[in-house]
């Protein structure tokens, strides 16, 4: 069963940094001059945005996604990993 208070859901992070890398070499060339301090400004200010997006509003709960999930857990099962080499 899947947990009842989750408060961050770490899915944004990674997607919050990679779009800040991308913005910040981006504007790194074109406003500062430097690549590389683009590049690290852009992946903080990304890491910050997706930390942001990843907290919950307290006030919405997720019971509905977690009710869907575990209705397709008891439909289909919940297989574990798949090993190709077995």
């Amino acid at each position: 069963m899947t947990p009842r208070r989750r408060r961050f859901d770490a899915t944004w992070l990674p997607f919050g940094m990679m779009i800040g890398l991308t913005v910040g070499i981006g504007l790194g060339l074109s406003v500062i001059g430097n690549i590389f301090a683009g590049a690290l400004v852009g992946f903080v200010g990304g890491a910050a945005l997706g930390i942001a997006l990843g907290f919950r509003d307290p006030r919405r709960t997720g019971n509905d996604e977690d009710a869907d999930d575990d209705r397709y857990r008891r439909e289909h099962g919940d297989p574990g990993p798949q090993h190709g080499d077995r």
